[in-house]
Parts: structure tokens; C-alpha cells; sequence
């Protein structure tokens, strides 16, 4: 008969069996276990695996806190510091007795007395894991930098997928893309979708296992791209497309470059072309007035002159002499422009005094052209004491001369006009310049170049006249040097409008 202080007995032998199987399991884990008291935060108790992760003595961790473990301080202990209980699995790194920095995981289990930390080393997993990451941000940032990511199209899905910077590529945003065949073909140039269209369809219907597009699209914000698709094609063994992939590789800039590029070698190949050219003319307009000028000083020297006949050559040595003197100065000019050196030196000139001082030189130009039914206007602005504007008055006097010169050069007949008119926008005067003829007049396709270098401006529908095709081109160099534009108005036959104006101050009293 058992008796009941036998049943107390029995059941103490039960109690102990029990902590002794639970001691077993506890000491027994493949995984630290940590015992953490509640009211002093330190580890009353810990099993074997606990001191071999961290290299302590089971003894020596007992006793001890988590700060004494772990190397982020602030937020080591959700209990502890922050006063936040949670049961959800923990990463941070904590520091082994010999100073080797683990990576470690923590599940905590909160009971009302003690809770329960089950602790693993995740070093070597965090840090492939890690190296994973890292190497897909590189592969992400060499996307980004190289402006190309990949893609791929399943036909029973018929939807494109792709990474975020194929999104960047076709919609500005970097983000995850998905979208169908219909969708891409929107997405193209509307000039460029017969083109993808039948590109792909040929590369399927001729079984091709990879293919290579450039063409253009438009994103949602309207911006144009190039793009080039390299693409790989899988079939079945029945020759049934089973999907495409590949990349896509934004070169806009690329192609921008290459373009600029031509464009620059066709203006270079041109530019050689011209100054081949110019130099063959030049050559011929120095070789001109230099024959001339010897011609005459023959005849100058010779005992059969009269005194009239001695006067008309040396009148004659003087225009040629003039016109070589310009050629020079012209070339000279151009140099310095070319290189910077030109300078430019701003004062305020009175506009009136300054077109009325030009009249003599212009009329002895006209003069020795010998054209009686051409007359030059100058036009000044009457109604004003005066009219001011801060310019370089040399520079503006070389491109009034330039143009009347060259107006008196293709003018046979009617009347040159050379000044100046003024307007007012708001509070503030302008100052366009003009020189206007009734001559011959210039085609329509020929004004986009008649400013370039060793270019002529002649109708083709009149004889060549002379010139190295420089003084239009240094017109607009020297207007651009100082703050201006220069443009013309031209019809064929009735006439040429050479107007020019500068973004400096004007003054008017």
C-alpha cells in the first residue's frame, strides 16, 4: 500500500527526471541558449554551445550582459535598452572573448521572470549574402553607368520582363518593367516600328538564334532614345519560339557623339575644300592688282606719256593698291579672330557724326567704280540731339565698309542706303544697322552660307566679281564679338538687305 507521502516521493523522481531530460536537450543543442534574468538583464544560465560561439567559459558568460557581448551598443537589447519586447529573429554582430567579430542571429522567447535567447552564427552566410548584394548593386550600377540591362519575352505570357534600368531606359523610372508586344511596338518611333516589326518576324521565321536591332523610341515624356536590342532566341525541337531575352543598351549619347562627329568631318572636308579654293582665288586677287600696278608703272616710265595719261595711272595704281591693302588687312583680321587675339575696345559713339564721317570714303569708292547711275544714301535719325552706343567704333566702321563695299560691288544701278534706325521696347532703345541695295540680289538657298569663310557672294546668275570671300564671314565674327547678330533680307533681282545690331547700351538725348 503506497501511502501518500510515498506519492511525494514519486512525484519528486518524476520532477527530477524531467529537469534532468530537459538539462540533457539544453546542453545537448547544436545552437547557443542563453537564460537571460529579467530584473538584473544577465545571464543566469547558458549551455556549452553558448560558451564555444562566443569563447568564454559556460562560468565566465554567467554573470555577464548582452553589452558585453555585443558590439552595437545602442540597440543590442530590445528589453534592456530600448524597452521594446520582441519575439521576431534579430541579425547584429557581437565580439567573441578573443576579439573575432561574429555575425550571429537572436530569437528571444520573453517570459514573465526570464526570457530566452536561442543565439546562431550566420557569419559565413551574412557574408555570402552580403557579397551577393554587393555584386548585384556593381551589376546594377555598371546597368546604370553602361545604360544597358536585360529583358526577356515569353510569347505564352506575350509580356516583356526586365530589369529596373531597361524600365529607365523606356519610361524614365527605375523600376521593375513589365509590358506586352503591343506595348513595346507603341513604345517605338512611330518612323522605326515597320522596321522592328519585320526584323523580328524574319528572325523568328528564319529560326535565328540571335539578332542585333538599332532603332528609336519614345518614352512617356516624350524624349527620343536610340536603343540597341541584342536578343537570343530559344526554340523547341519542333522549331516552336519558346522565348527571347537579352539586352538593351541605351546609346543616344553614343550616337549623338558619332553624329557630331560626321557632321564635324563633312564641315572639316568642306572647310579644306574651301580654303582650297581660297587660296587658288587669293592667289589670283593679289596676282591682279600687283600686275596692274606694275602694268602702269611701265607706262609711268615711259618717255610717250602724257601728263592726263600720267594722272589716270596713278589714280589706277591707287584702287588697285587699296584693294591689295584690303585683301591683306582682311586676312590679317581673319587670323586674329581665329585665334582670339582680335581685340575689342568700347566707347560711347555718336551715331550721327559717326555715319556722316564714312560719307567721303564711300562716295570715292563709289567713284572709282565708275558707276554714274548708283547713288548712297546715308540715313540718320534727324528728330535726335544725339545717339549714343557703347561699341567699338573701328570694328563697326569695318563692317559698314565691308558692306557697302560689297553692295557698290553688285549694284550696277538705283541707290545704296547705309545708317541706322531706332526702336524702343518697354523703357530700353535699340540700334539696327543697315545697309540696303538694289542689286542682283541673292538666291534663296544660298543665304544659309553666304556668312561662311571663302564663300562668295555672288548670283550665279551674273558674271563673278572680285573678292577672296572673307568679308561677310568677318562681319559676323566681329558683330559676334561685340554682343551682336548679323542677318540678311534678299530677293534675287531686286535686291540685298545686310541688317546687324549689338546688345549694348544705347543713349538717347
Amino acid at each position: 500500500m503506497i501511502t501518500l507521502s510515498s506519492g511525494s516521493f514519486f512525484k519528486r523522481i518524476l520532477a527530477r527526471a524531467a529537469f534532468n531530460r530537459y538539462r540533457q536537450v539544453f546542453d545537448m543543442a547544436g545552437y547557443a541558449i542563453m537564460l537571460i534574468d529579467n530584473d538584473t538583464n544577465r545571464y543566469f544560465k547558458v549551455n556549452r554551445a553558448a560558451a564555444d560561439l562566443f569563447g568564454y567559459t559556460e562560468e565566465e558568460l554567467e554573470g555577464m550582459t548582452p553589452l558585453d557581448l555585443f558590439t552595437d551598443n545602442e540597440t543590442v537589447d530590445p528589453l534592456s535598452v530600448s524597452g521594446v519586447k520582441t519575439e521576431e529573429a534579430i541579425i547584429r554582430p557581437a565580439r567573441r572573448k578573443d576579439g573575432k567579430i561574429l555575425t550571429i542571429k537572436v530569437q528571444t522567447s520573453y517570459q514573465e521572470k526570464f526570457h530566452v535567447s536561442l543565439i546562431s552564427d550566420v557569419t559565413e552566410e551574412y557574408r555570402i549574402r552580403r557579397a551577393l548584394e554587393l555584386n548585384e548593386e556593381r551589376l546594377r550600377e555598371a546597368q546604370r553607368i553602361g545604360r544597358f540591362g536585360w529583358w526577356e519575352y515569353r510569347p505564352e505570357t506575350n509580356r516583356y520582363f526586365g530589369s529596373g534600368e531597361i524600365s529607365r531606359i523606356f519610361t524614365d523610372e527605375p523600376s521593375d518593367l513589365s509590358f506586352s508586344y503591343q506595348d513595346n511596338i507603341s513604345f517605338t518611333h512611330p518612323e522605326d516600328r515597320s522596321y522592328l516589326i519585320s526584323a523580328i518576324e524574319e528572325a523568328i521565321e528564319k529560326k535565328k538564334e540571335s539578332y542585333s536591332l538599332t532603332y528609336r523610341i519614345i518614352t512617356p515624356k516624350g524624349k527620343v532614345k536610340a536603343i540597341t536590342v541584342n536578343s537570343n532566341v530559344k526554340y523547341d525541337e519542333s522549331g516552336r519560339l519558346l522565348y527571347r531575352y537579352g539586352t538593351c543598351q541605351d546609346i543616344t549619347e553614343t550616337q549623338k557623339i558619332m553624329d557630331d562627329l560626321i557632321a564635324a568631318r563633312r564641315h572639316a572636308e568642306e572647310s579644306d575644300r574651301l580654303k582650297t579654293t581660297f587660296l587658288a582665288n587669293f592667289s589670283h586677287e593679289i596676282r591682279t592688282p600687283l600686275n596692274a600696278m606694275l602694268g602702269f608703272l611701265n607706262i609711268l616710265t615711259s618717255m610717250d606719256t602724257t601728263e592726263t595719261e600720267k594722272e589716270e595711272m596713278v589714280k589706277l595704281i591707287e584702287v588697285n593698291s587699296q584693294r591689295l591693302l584690303r585683301l591683306i588687312n582682311d586676312m590679317i583680321d581673319m587670323s586674329r579672330i581665329e585665334s582670339n587675339s582680335m581685340e575689342i575696345k568700347y566707347i560711347n559713339v555718336e551715331m550721327n557724326g559717326f555715319v556722316n564721317s564714312m560719307v567721303s570714303s564711300f562716295n570715292h569708292e563709289l567713284e572709282a567704280s565708275g558707276k554714274k547711275n548708283l547713288k548712297l544714301i546715308p540715313v540718320v535719325d534727324k528728330s535726335k540731339t544725339a545717339v549714343y552706343q557703347y561699341i567699338d567704333e573701328l570694328r563697326l566702321s569695318q563692317i559698314f565698309s565691308n558692306l557697302v563695299s560689297n553692295a557698290i560691288k553688285f549694284t550696277d544701278e538705283g541707290e545704296i542706303r547705309y545708317g541706322y534706325r531706332i526702336s524702343r521696347n518697354e523703357n530700353r532703345y535699340a540700334i539696327t544697322y543697315f545697309v540696303t541695295d538694289t542689286g542682283v540680289g541673292i538666291r534663296p538657298e544660298r543665304l544659309d552660307d553666304i556668312f561662311l569663310p571663302f564663300v562668295q557672294y555672288w548670283n550665279e546668275d551674273v558674271p563673278k566679281v572680285q573678292g577672296a570671300g572673307l568679308g561677310l564671314a568677318i562681319c559676323k565674327r566681329l558683330a559676334e564679338l561685340m554682343k551682336g547678330r548679323i542677318w540678311v533680307e534678299s530677293l534675287p533681282g531686286k535686291g540685298s538687305s545686310f541688317l546687324f545690331s549689338f546688345n549694348t547700351p544705347v543713349m538717347i538725348e
